[in-house]
């Protein structure tokens, strides 16, 4: 745990890093933790100090960031550490030791992105050929959110894009019947958002297309992300993010001409301490994907028909090859604009 360690003593002198008030915190809320089984309390703090160990790099404006900002706030992740080791705690627990992850290595300048007080950029990570093709064409594919809820995808990929859910411990909840009497809740009432529509026939989901991005280079995510074979992945860098949607609006705007189209950052939330009751399926995923910094474009038909025959939808816009470049593994530059190598 030698990263982890590293972070948490630099952490420790900083004015916003407050276990007195944290703990008093944790006590007014409750323990939201305390239906957890032990597997999945270990589970929520591997999610946590892994996610940790892949946002919290180097210091940037982000430090000055309270814990109310969300995620993007390193006191955010170090608070839920923290009261999910107090949770430990009153079990009488030891929780095992996360599995440590390299330090990320150190980049050129122009890939760190926003977060990191450098330009926008956006990152895609796939074969290198199908790379090549957005690079040279401009294909962008857009698959079906609904695609993602898929046993066969990895850790990584697989999540239920069509709904968001959040918790509740049941001993703070109470069930009243209709003649007045009060019901006990057992276990954790979840809570979710889900893309419904009422037709005659009931309610039926309203699906949507996205095509996803990271917002800064991080080549531990090749590892996340591998392809088939790996040794053939590379990263697709957009350094104009800007110009890139300018290219490729008129293009959409001819394939899904009554979608809403859109580019948005995701924000992560924590199901058991979520920060409002309604959580957007396409904005909006649990915090245990927070390390991939994702940004989607999305096409939303919104009540519409379905895009491309239900399936995924290919469009190109044209050579990017000006305004982006494909990287491989080795951080050298296969093809186009920008840096020989990502790696400083």
């Amino acid at each position: 745990m030698v990263l982890l360690n590293d972070i948490l003593a630099r952490r420790r002198g900083h004015k916003l890093f407050d276990e007195e008030l944290w703990t008093f915190a944790d006590r007014v809320q409750g323990a939201r933790l305390s239906n957890l089984s032990e597997d999945a309390l270990q589970s929520r703090l591997d999610q946590i100090e892994r996610n940790i160990q892949y946002i919290d790099g180097a210091p940037s404006p982000r430090d000055e960031l309270p814990p109310e900002r969300g995620w993007i706030s390193p006191w955010w992740w170090l608070r839920l550490r923290y009261w999910t080791l107090l949770e430990f705690e009153r079990r009488g627990l030891t929780p095992t030791p996360t599995t440590p992850l390299p330090a990320q290595p150190a980049l050129a300048r122009g890939f760190g992105g926003h977060m990191n007080s450098e330009d926008r950029v956006l990152v895609r990570i796939s074969n290198r050929r199908w790379l090549l093709d957005t690079l040279r064409d401009g294909t962008i594919r857009f698959a079906p959110a609904a695609s993602y809820d898929d046993a066969r995808l990895n850790a990584a990929r697989a999540d239920d894009e069509m709904g968001k859910s959040y918790k509740r411990p049941g001993q703070q909840l109470t069930v009243t019947t209709t003649d007045g009497k009060s019901l006990p809740v057992l276990g954790d009432a979840t809570f979710t958002t889900r893309r419904l529509v009422e037709r005659s026939s009931g309610m039926e989901e309203v699906p949507y297309w996205l095509s996803s991005f990271s917002t800064e280079l991080d080549p531990r995510l090749f590892d996340e992300f591998p392809g088939d074979p790996p040794e053939e992945d590379g990263c697709l860098v957009i350094f104009d993010p800007e110009a890139f949607v300018r290219r490729a609006l008129p293009s959409l705007n001819r394939a899904a001409p009554y979608a809403v189209k859109s580019l948005v950052q995701n924000d992560y939330f924590d199901p058991y301490y979520p920060d409002s009751d309604h959580h957007s399926p396409l904005s909006k995923k649990d915090f245990r994907y927070a390390y991939q910094r994702e940004m989607r474009f999305i096409l939303d038909p919104e009540d519409g028909g379905p895009l491309a025959g239900g399936g995924a939808l290919f469009v190109s816009i044209g050579s990017i090859a000006d305004i982006a470049a494909v990287y491989g593994k080795d951080g050298q530059k296969v093809e186009g604009t920008g840096p020989d190598s990502f790696l400083a």
